[in-house]
């Protein structure tokens, strides 16, 4: 008989191990749950990130700071030209002479001889390719002016411009966009041979690779080697920072992986030539493959050969450590080593690898870019493009901006003024660095500014002396008070007589206003050149009473004065405030022959494809006649030759030029505005302080002026023929034709016509006889 199998009794749980279910139960659905929370967390973290990646990627890849060039050096057969200003320019661009010129950027100079191979550069008229011409330079000009390899006769060669500044994002970072084409293939294998040879593999991140270079830090002995990708690096750059944290490698991974589902490997590598790093040039970050060939090898990417796309590559992993310019021979080595690599790959044949290998590294010597050497121009630069241009779209779309700056001329006179400035304090027994100045030269015909000085000190960014600066200008006025006179009533010429006698005027409050001479004289009844050209107070007052305050001060604002000028009985004396650069405005009128013209800082702007975005043409308007403007530009030579302003006459005899000095009430400022056949220029000197400086027009504003125009040379001022103007020799006392017994006499012009037809009175000194009787 068999047995019955024993039932099975279940023993009975004890409360220990319900607790325990009960905690496991409860823990399994916190994880669940907190699981569910990263979930949620990491999906909204990662669209978060998503939404960065595109806003920014997508519509705004790159901050690209505007470019501000100076004008271009033109070269034309019988242009002006001096050995020493070419050197000059080529110099400050960087050019480099050489024995054979076969690169751009380079020249031969033999005596008179020169040999210039010019640098490609996109203008914003159109790409100029690079062009290697010769030419001489003989009595001053250039003559034969060829392209050096066909022997072509060239009307006309441009060098590149001068880049002056830029404006800059918050961050000091410069680029030159370059597109996946203009990229040499050899360049993009030296750099996925080195970087990333599984890039067209991976998802953003490589785990092999990471693994890889775990196992190579832990066994190289300190040399550590990195994992990321070429996207990672990437993201790294162009959106996270160089922490080296787990939560900014976290970051990078999800980003990374982000950017490869929303753009093509393309897009990438595109975005990766443009933003990799490649040291510093002084305050600026060169930035992106495009910047680095030209700042290396002065060239195009497109034009790099594969040793040079192999320095680039291998500069990545430390570009401070591979410089070619500091570490010459590391920069080798690392070069070599990238060579090797690409050769073992297969993307060099045996032949191509050794003599890639054999060339030398080829980097040019470049000047270090000194970003804002002209602030002061750089600053009415900027607020001219105010009226067109954001300043978010000034500093991050890459505007290209050409300038009427002549690099030469503003080195030349901020050298001037600080040497001039210094003389004069010594000379006079003023206080060291007491004095400021402000200069701006422009060009006579056009109002383009060549040169702009709101310091003494000119790299000294700060108070723009030039631009707001709002200063009486004194006796410089009363040129327009006499082309006033000229242009309202056909009774005045340059020979009428003024009452030079005593004037009293009642002003508003009662008071009398009794303008004085500067030599505290009253000198009669003069005629109106010679109180031009001694700069008689009461003969402008008067003459200003005779033509009406309200007519003078009309005049004035029309003919270049922005804003109200006041109809004050003293207007004619120069109570007037303007700035330097308005006054340059002003006087540009008389140096142009009676036009308005405003002058000029921009010539165009261009995005940064090259792209015209506008243009600032001349824009010129007629306030005054060609002939009575003639007239006054007579008087204002005899300022300079006989006048107030002969200093100028005396240190360059042979160069004409019109101005005139001015001097305000209690000595406080110093003016000159002046101007050649070529340049104008407006002279201030004075003190910020406002204090008494103890300087008049012609101690020290003109022999500012003098210095800068000893060495810069200028076209002299030629009247020339006119057809209704006919000059007299008048006397200087009646304003009267002279005959051959007036001492002092001037040769006058005369609108045809209305010159005088008596003579002066002049009459030979009686002799005495032999014996005294």
């Amino acid at each position: 008989m068999s047995k019955k199998p024993k039932k099975k009794t279940s023993k009975p749980i004890s409360k220990n191990s319900k607790a325990k279910q009960a905690r496991r139960k409860k823990w399994r659905s916190l994880f669940w749950k907190l699981s569910l929370i990263f979930v949620v967390l990491l999906a909204g973290f990662t669209l978060y990130l998503d939404s960065v990646i595109q806003s920014k990627f997508k519509e705004n890849r790159w901050q690209l700071p505007a470019r501000v060039y100076a004008q271009s050096l033109e070269l034309a057969n019988g242009k002006p030209m001096t050995r020493t200003r070419l050197r000059q320019e080529l110099e400050l661009l960087g050019y480099r002479k050489v024995v054979k010129a076969t690169r751009q950027g380079d020249y031969e100079n033999y005596q008179g001889s020169f040999f210039i191979h010019i640098r490609e550069f996109q203008f914003w008229d159109g790409q100029q390719e690079s062009l290697p011409v010769s030419f001489t330079i003989q009595s001053g000009r250039i003559a034969g002016l060829k392209n050096r390899e066909t022997g072509e006769t060239l009307q006309m060669a441009r060098l590149d411009p001068l880049l002056i500044g830029q404006f800059h994002p918050n961050r000091l970072e410069d680029r030159i966009l370059v597109h996946l084409d203009d990229v040499p293939e050899h360049f993009k294998q030296a750099l996925l041979t080195v970087e990333d040879r599984a890039f067209y593999e991976h998802s953003g991140v490589s785990p092999k690779a990471i693994m890889r270079a775990l196992w190579h830090n832990i066994t190289s002995e300190g040399r550590s080697q990195g994992g990321s990708t070429i996207t990672q690096q990437l993201v790294k750059n162009y959106f996270l920072t160089n922490d080296r944290t787990l939560w900014r490698k976290f970051k990078e991974a999800i980003m990374s992986v982000i950017l490869e589902v929303r753009y093509e490997k393309d897009d990438i590598l595109q975005a990766y030539y443009n933003e990799v790093y490649f040291g510093q040039d002084g305050g600026r970050a060169i930035h992106g493959v495009g910047l680095a060939s030209q700042y290396f090898f002065d060239k195009r990417v497109r034009d790099l050969t594969p040793a040079q796309s192999a320095m680039l590559v291998g500069m990545l992993k430390s570009p401070s450590g591979y410089n070619p310019r500091r570490k010459k021979e590391a920069a080798l080595k690392r070069r070599n080593q990238v060579l090797r690599l690409m050769y073992e790959q297969k993307h060099l044949t045996e032949q191509e690898y050794e003599q890639q290998r054999e060339t030398t590294l080829s980097v040019v010597n470049k000047p270090e870019l000194k970003l804002s050497r002209v602030p002061a121009f750089m600053d009415l630069v900027r607020r001219r493009l105010q009226d067109s241009y954001s300043e978010d779209e000034l500093k991050s779309e890459g505007l290209r901006i050409f300038t009427t700056l002549d690099p030469v001329m503003q080195r030349y006179t901020e050298e001037k003024v600080a040497k001039t400035l210094s003389r004069i304090e010594k000379s006079k027994g003023i206080e060291d660095d007491s004095l400021q100045t402000a200069v701006i030269i422009t060009s006579s015909q056009t109002g383009n500014i060549l040169a702009l000085v709101g310091d003494r000190y000119s790299d000294k960014a700060g108070f723009n002396r030039a631009i707001d600066a709002k200063r009486q200008i004194g006796s410089v006025i009363k040129p327009y008070v006499v082309l006033a006179a000229l242009e309202k009533s056909d009774k005045y010429d340059l020979a009428t007589i003024i009452s030079d006698e005593p004037l009293s005027l009642k002003q508003q409050d009662g008071t009398l206003w009794q303008p004085r001479n500067y030599d505290r004289e009253y000198h009669g009844q003069v005629p109106l050149f010679v109180a031009l050209m001694k700069s008689y107070n009461i003969a402008m007052a008067r003459l200003g009473q005779q033509v009406g305050i309200d007519t003078v001060a009309d005049f004035i604002e029309q003919a270049g004065v922005d804003g109200e000028v006041r109809a004050l009985d003293a207007l004619p004396l120069g109570v007037l405030e303007l700035t330097p650069v308005e006054l340059a405005g002003l006087y540009q009128s008389l140096a142009s022959g009676g036009l308005k013209i405003k002058p000029a800082a921009i010539t165009a702007v261009t995005d940064n494809q090259g792209v015209l975005l506008e243009r600032y043409p001349i824009q010129s308007e007629r306030i005054a006649s060609e002939l009575n403007t003639y007239l006054v530009k007579a008087g204002m030579q005899l300022v300079v030759e006989k006048g107030t302003a002969r200093y100028l006459h005396n240190q360059n005899p042979f160069t004409k030029f019109a101005g005139k000095t001015g001097t305000t009430n209690d000595l406080k400022d110093s003016w000159f505005a002046g101007f050649s056949g070529e340049h104008l220029a407006v002279v201030w000197v004075g003190r910020d302080d406002s204090k008494e400086a103890n300087i008049t027009g012609s101690s020290a504003a003109l022999p500012v002026f003098t210095d800068i125009f000893n060495g810069i040379p200028t076209e002299t001022l030629r009247l020339g023929y006119e057809e209704n103007i006919e000059w007299k020799l008048i006397d200087a006392k009646s304003g009267l034709l002279a005959n051959d017994y007036c001492e002092e006499s001037v040769e006058i012009p005369f609108i045809r016509g209305t010159a005088p037809r008596e003579y002066a009175p002049c009459e030979p000194e009686e002799e005495e006889s032999f014996f005294g009787l």
